[in-house]
């Protein structure tokens, strides 16, 4: 009975297999109703004319690029995100719940169909300009490494910033959209802002996003794996997983409160 008590956790973890399998019902669900909206278009339309944009000509050096098109695909999926969160305006959001068993179910699976869309795109950005020789040298592992941790954290942070602007938690879309907007653009211009700001306040720009931080460490580096590149990728990670666990504790609560009202 004891090694059942120290393995406690990991059975834990592996019970809820069945939580994982119920997903993917309605994740097929989710993407078939976003792909029958056709409010895809425009976002990943962005996404690909920009990327094909950016390799218009050739040669290019390697790291600036894919830090150019890391951010091309933050912004993308920021919009990507927004899209698809309120392409039903939460019409079917509370049926959608009871049919996934729990809230925190449901908010996993839309979180997971809107990665999933982007990891297409960011393998697209990493591979495209590979192979159409569009690098002024050969891409090396650290390279490939770098860049997929580029594209795929910061159209992670841009999946996770959409939640809060989303049509359940900002009725005014035109609002939400230039909220988003601005957040956007002062987490893409951090680094330049903490210059112009008193010494005092040279804490503030590293509130927002790290988007900044991302691109400045993937121009400033050649493909070598130091200690700066790691704590950057992993300040990024989890600056998406708290912003994720604040949404989904917030959501969650708001949903048990919104059936509380509606059965008192």
């Amino acid at each position: 009975m004891e090694w059942r008590g120290r393995l406690g956790p990991f059975v834990t973890f592996f019970g809820k297999r069945r939580d994982a399998t119920m997903m993917y019902p309605l994740i097929k669900y989710m993407l078939a109703s976003y792909t029958r909206s056709y409010r895809y278009f425009a976002p990943i339309a962005f996404i690909l004319i920009s990327t094909l944009f950016i390799y218009s000509y050739r040669p290019n050096p390697v790291m600036d690029s894919y830090a150019v098109t890391s951010a091309i695909l933050f912004i993308g999926s920021a919009w990507l995100g927004l899209n698809f969160l309120n392409h039903d305006q939460g019409r079917q959001a509370m049926l959608l719940i009871i049919h996934a068993g729990s809230a925190k179910r449901y908010y996993c699976a839309q979180y997971l169909t809107i990665n999933l869309i982007t990891v297409a795109l960011y393998f697209f950005a990493l591979v495209y300009p590979i192979l159409t020789g569009m690098f002024d040298r050969p891409v090396t592992g650290n390279d490939l490494l770098l860049g997929f941790l580029g594209h795929a954290l910061l159209a992670l942070l841009g999946v996770t910033l959409s939640l809060f602007f989303q049509f359940g938690w900002i009725e005014n879309q035109g609002r939400a959209a230039g909220m988003l907007l601005i957040v956007m653009i002062c987490s893409l211009a951090g680094q330049s802002v903490v210059n112009k700001l008193p010494v005092a306040l040279e804490f503030v720009p590293y509130l927002l996003p790290p988007v900044s931080v991302m691109i400045n460490m993937m121009i400033h580096n050649e493909g070598s794996l130091t200690l700066t590149v790691i704590l950057t990728c992993v300040y990024c990670l989890l600056y998406s997983v708290a912003l994720l666990v604040i949404y989904m504790t917030l959501s969650i609560r708001k949903d048990a409160a919104a059936l509380i009202r509606k059965v008192g």
